[in-house]
């Protein structure tokens, strides 16, 4: 979402949102000078609650129900009835518009309508999948549902460089960009696995080991949840991680062991659930990265006896890559 503030030095209303390679400041309004440094927070504030219920708007995939031009007439038009009903959006842009009625100067109130009109377009434009200039932020939001354009440049970003590919986590929407790289992900598993004449499961103990890293997405991918379709593994996992994030308890009934204080039985999830899309993506990543580490490990022990496979040279490391990459192509 886009947070607000006051910037008392410059006395001007700024604003920052997140992208998937850090946020971005602009600078919203001048501060009228007659107006009050406590209006102008409490504007703020207001400002940043709506701009988090649009975004909620897009992750429950509700975008299509909000009314524009019905919620830039109610700003402008503080004197309407307070709203009936329950429609958070429709009491936020009415307080912003009792607020803005007190604010000197016009100019003031039209750049605002203005910031939360950007807003509005920036929601809709995600929602449509346009994911450019201020609707980046959907980068950082889950949805309940996968985008098949972004599916298919996400699936673009992996086939250009499935070891580096930075794009996933800063221009495709993470529900979908996960379920292209399960897919990769699972590519280069069982093409490793069939190459160096392990099982799956142990080339994710292999990769861990190489590196000393926890790679427990990959391993509740690829061995945990090996029978399930991609798209059902990663609504599942993003689902916990989402629920757990609100503070919701679920009970799994996989677990046959209930808890020996409370008597049920507990879900957990690999991902944090505060950053759970980008910690999906990123876990996903490094499951492929992963897997390149144990051809490595494999191609140098089997084509270069007596060599360090933690130290095979930079051209024997780049050949190897490029092998790794044109054969996972190929296996995708």
């Amino acid at each position: 979402m886009t947070t607000y503030a006051h910037d008392l030095a410059a006395s001007a209303i700024v604003s920052t949102w997140p992208t998937g390679d850090g946020a971005v400041a602009c600078r919203v309004a001048r501060v009228p000078r007659d107006l009050g440094d406590a209006l102008a927070r409490r504007i703020t504030v207001v400002l940043t609650r709506l701009s988090a219920v649009l975004w909620s708007a897009y992750s429950e995939g509700e975008a299509g129900q909000l009314r524009p031009a019905d919620l830039l007439a109610t700003l402008r038009d503080p004197d309407r009835p307070p709203p009936d009903g329950d429609d958070e959006r429709v009491r936020l842009v009415h307080a912003l518009g009792r607020l803005l009625a007190r604010t000197p100067g016009r100019a003031f109130r039209e750049t605002v309508v203005r910031e939360v009109r950007a807003e509005l377009d920036a929601v809709l434009d995600a929602d449509a999948g346009e994911l450019t200039g201020r609707a980046l932020q959907a980068v950082r939001h889950v949805r309940g549902d996968v985008h098949e354009g972004h599916v298919a440049t996400a699936d673009a970003v992996l086939e250009a460089d499935p070891l580096e590919p930075v794009g996933l986590l800063t221009t495709v929407e993470p529900h979908s960009a996960a379920v292209a790289a399960v897919h990769w992900l699972r590519a280069a598993a069982r093409w490793v696995a069939d190459v160096a004449g392990h099982s799956v499961a142990d080339v994710v103990a292999l990769a861990e080991a190489i590196e000393h890293e926890d790679l427990g997405v990959a391993r509740e991918v690829l061995v945990m949840r090996q029978d399930e379709p991609d798209e059902e593994v990663v609504r599942d996992l993003l689902q916990e991680a989402v629920l757990a994030g609100r503070g919701i308890f679920v009970v799994c009934p996989d677990r046959p062991d209930p808890d020996t204080d409370h008597e049920h039985r507990v879900l957990t999830t690999v991902l944090h659930p505060l950053e759970s899309g980008r910690c999906l993506v990123d876990g996903l990543i490094r499951g492929i990265q992963g897997c390149f580490r144990v051809y490595a490990d494999a191609m140098t022990t089997r084509e270069r006896p007596g060599a360090d496979p933690s130290d095979p040279g930079h051209e024997w490391a780049v050949e190897l890559r490029n092998r790794f990459v044109t054969e996972l192509r190929e296996e995708a």
